[in-house]
């Protein structure tokens, strides 16, 4: 139902084609705002020209002076900052992009792939939920992502895996039919020491895997905006929405149905056969024959005017569901007739509000995207060369964030907490002591 009531155009994973596109949609909220929730969670977690940010992890800031910290910061952001220009070249961003309008409805996947030369050494791939399966461990992390291509070609698999374990019979009909569809499984499976395995294999086929190799961070990252616990999938903001927006769509189709009935009206003819409604045309100017158009028993065509339906009261009953699917999809523009443009102190208000509702979601998202890609970029870099040294990243050792608006705010709630603790200790001990118990919790 999401798709087809929010992203009715969407391929398939199977054959490739949408079976009824935009054919139960009668009301452009729900995709409209969809589209923008995509956008704005790109924005507010990955925007573009916004750099990551390294940093030392909490357990290393506890145990370091304030000198120290800000050397081993400094240190760690040279690093980033050598990591940083590969993901600016636009793939990122389109791939992000592509992976949020899956995260509105369930989960998204960013594959960080080596590119094919040393101009292009990193490139950035956004697998289709649909395509994917995945699998927990026992505490419920992700350690099992299959990847199922039914729509790849032959020459794309040879051009993907050029030195792969293929059979004769597989490279004959590369040959002969290049372009022949099949289909190719890719599982990313993590081993007992913490290393992740790759390995490729065809469909029907006894060969064994065209390839496999093994990894030292996480190749791929599955991002889930909501999560239930025990699930490993998650929810979209389109799924909490999909009540309203089914509602809205049918309360405009029937807006529509009587529209149409106040337009053309319902028209009632006496069956005595001099008036065939099958074969005359309604239009302007078009003549009927008829015997007779009045008499004793009235005219032999008349309008019916049935009870005129209550618009106003489906505007309103509309408008409110408009309300509610734009707040559960994050969508929070300056529509037509709504007033004047927001403040400055409104858009802030509103992002705090965001951050406060969607703490947990954006911290996920944080911590399962950028926590993922980013290590796994510095090896491909590694081994491109362009990497001189591989780190290794402990949450309470070393921790990676997006420079985003969404992480300004959260940071920015941590120095509100801070002021007014500040503010108490002004107001029990004085503002003498305050430069002391700033030296203390520093």
């Amino acid at each position: 139902d999401a798709y087809t009531y929010v992203l009715p155009n969407r391929a398939p994973a199977t054959d490739g084609k949408a079976k009824h596109p935009a054919q139960m949609i009668f009301d452009m909220t729900g995709p409209n705002a969809a589209m923008h929730c995509a956008g704005e969670l790109q924005r507010q977690m990955f925007p573009a020209a916004t750099p990551f940010v390294i940093e030392a992890g909490p357990l290393v800031a506890s145990r370091l002076s304030l000198d120290q910290k800000k050397v081993l910061n400094r240190e760690l952001s040279r690093v980033a900052n050598e990591i940083y220009p590969y993901f600016v070249t636009g793939d990122f961003d389109t791939a992000i992009h592509e992976m949020c309008t899956d995260l509105t409805i369930g989960t998204g996947a960013l594959l960080p792939v080596k590119g094919p030369s040393i101009e292009q050494p990193l490139n950035f791939v956004a697998i289709p939920q649909g395509e994917i399966a995945l699998a927990q461990d026992a505490w419920g992390r992700i350690n099992y992502v299959s990847w199922k291509r039914q729509n790849i070609e032959r020459e794309a698999v040879l051009e993907a895996w050029p030195r792969g374990n293929y059979t004769d019979e597989f490279r004959e009909a590369a040959k002969n039919r290049p372009y022949e569809q099949i289909t190719v499984y890719q599982d990313f499976f993590r081993l007992p020491d913490g290393q992740w395995r790759f390995v490729a294999y065809l469909d029907r086929d006894d060969a064994g895997f065209i390839a496999q190799e093994t990894y030292q961070t996480q190749p791929i990252a599955v991002a889930r905006f909501y999560r239930w616990p025990g699930e490993a999938y998650g929810r979209g903001p389109v799924l909490f929405a999909l009540p309203s927006i089914k509602t809205l769509n049918k309360a405009q189709e029937l807006a529509l149905k009587a529209a149409a009935i106040q337009m053309l009206g319902i028209w009632g003819y006496r069956a005595t056969g001099t008036f065939n409604p099958d074969t005359v045309r309604v239009g302007p100017g078009e003549f009927w024959p008829m015997e007779s158009t009045g008499g004793m028993l009235g005219p032999d065509i008349m309008r019916l005017d049935p009870a005129s339906g209550r618009l106003d009261v489906s505007r309103l009953v509309q408008e409110g569901l408009q309300n509610q699917i734009r707040e559960a999809l994050l969508d929070t523009r300056i529509h037509e007739k709504q007033g004047t443009p927001r403040a400055a102190s409104e858009i802030a208000a509103r992002l705090q509000q965001a951050q406060i509702v969607h703490t947990g979601a954006y911290g996920r998202l944080n911590r399962e995207t950028i926590a993922v890609i980013v290590p796994r970029a510095m090896e491909i870099l590694n081994e491109w060369g362009l990497l001189p040294h591989l780190m290794t990243f402990n949450e309470l050792m070393v921790t990676i964030q997006i420079n985003s608006p969404m992480a300004a705010a959260l940071k920015a709630d941590e120095l509100r907490a801070m002021l007014n603790y500040y503010e108490l200790a002004a107001a029990v001990a004085g503002p003498q002591e305050i430069e002391q118990i700033g030296r203390a919790h520093v």
